[in-house]
């Protein structure tokens, strides 16, 4: 550790002192923050000078970290420094049972950095994640570079470890990833679905010499849902010609479902697949929650009736923004000329939904979809 108590209680660390300086340290004694019990200075040419607990020490802050990580973290902090932050590495913050990787101070604000390189559990995340924000300190969590797994130069695997690490600046997504080993730190920004695995992204990736601090929050030149059409109409070609013989069991206990009601998820209509940018923090495949509003509260409406939206869950981004699926489909519904606002602010029907019988009749659907979607003005959804 970095930070350790002195005789009086004060916090002091090694990492800035000469050669010489740290000769008179080690006549001193040093306790554990955490725990109280005294610590071993330790220091070499390759060895950052730091705390260490004695052998057997049944400490929690007593933890075993990879070289990876211990390179990626230093590195963060250095960088930070070099840019006149008032960073300090591993510090002990009053009233938290954990120390953040580097703990920053800019102005009136103060930020948690997480480096982030083994997969951690929900739970874990969001009691450390909870616990700074009940301090008024921002959670930032930057995932190492082994979690960015790519096909491609546009698409990354999502996996929940990833989806609990989403972060949301003007409605866009993005994660963040760094490499300890190259100092090179990657930006996922413009994220959107293409399964529930598969994410489209805008990826930038530079040295840390080359960035500072609050280029990480900058929000690149948007895309819409114009610039993911291709992509959509290619996944929507998939889903109607390509079998799957595998699937989890939500999917299986899905197509189940539709198959005892008489349908065939080959042949649903488009509006069941419609894209939108929530969905990237969705719990549910969004075919699934769409397919399940249309059966269950559009298909025997009558038209000129109120259309009812029932909520569809989705994860609240680390800092705090939480998409509504429904509003986003709704406006692609009234769009497409399915709905429409009335003037107490509610929907109603405006044209029916055809569930289809024959391949043919639903590809003509999407064709028909897709045309009247690139139509449309850029739709931020």
């Amino acid at each position: 550790m970095f930070y350790a108590e002195d005789s009086s209680g004060t916090l002091q660390t090694l990492l800035h002192l000469s050669p010489q300086q740290l000769q008179a340290p080690r006549t001193d004694t040093y306790y554990c923050p955490h725990c109280k019990e005294a610590l071993l200075i330790r220091s070499g040419t390759k060895v950052k000078p730091h705390f260490a607990h004695f052998p057997r020490s049944e400490c929690v802050a007593n933890r075993g970290e990879s070289e990876g990580h211990e390179k990626g973290k230093w590195a963060l902090y250095e960088w930070l420094v070099q840019h006149n932050y008032e960073a300090k590495l591993e510090y002990p913050l009053h009233g938290l049972a954990q120390r953040p990787d580097v703990f920053v101070t800019i102005g009136s604000k103060q930020i948690a950095v997480e480096y982030q390189c083994t997969r951690i559990s929900k739970e874990e995340m969001v009691r450390r994640t909870t616990q700074y924000k009940d301090h008024d300190i921002f959670p930032f969590w930057i995932a190492g570079s082994k979690h960015l797994r790519r096909s491609g130069s546009s698409v990354i695997h999502m996996t929940e470890f990833l989806r609990n690490l989403l972060y949301s600046f003007n409605h866009h997504y993005h994660l963040y990833f760094f490499d300890s080993m190259t100092n090179r730190i990657t930006i996922a920004s413009n994220l959107r679905s293409i399964t529930q695995r598969k994410i489209l992204a805008d990826l930038q990736s530079y040295p840390l010499s080359n960035i500072r601090f609050p280029q990480l929050f900058q929000t690149p030149l948007s895309s819409s849902l114009h610039d993911f059409l291709p992509m959509w109409e290619k996944l929507l070609y998939g889903y109607r010609t390509v079998y799957h013989p595998h699937v989890s069991r939500q999917e299986q206990s899905f197509r189940d479902d539709l198959y005892k009601r008489g349908l065939h998820f080959s042949l649903l209509p488009t509006l069941a697949f419609l894209p939108s940018r929530g969905e990237v923090s969705g719990t549910d495949a969004s075919y699934i929650w769409q397919t399940n509003f249309l059966v269950n509260h559009f298909r025997d409406l009558e038209i000129g009736l109120p259309v009812f939206f029932p909520e569809q869950a989705a994860l609240s981004t680390i800092n705090g923004y939480q998409p509504d699926l429904m509003k986003e489909y709704s406006y692609l519904l009234e769009s497409l000329g399915y709905i429409e606002k009335t003037e107490n602010r509610g929907w109603i029907k405006k044209k029916q939904v055809v569930f289809h019988h024959h391949m043919r009749k639903a590809l003509e659907d999407d064709r028909k979809t897709i045309a009247a979607l690139k139509k449309l003005e850029r739709i931020n959804i």
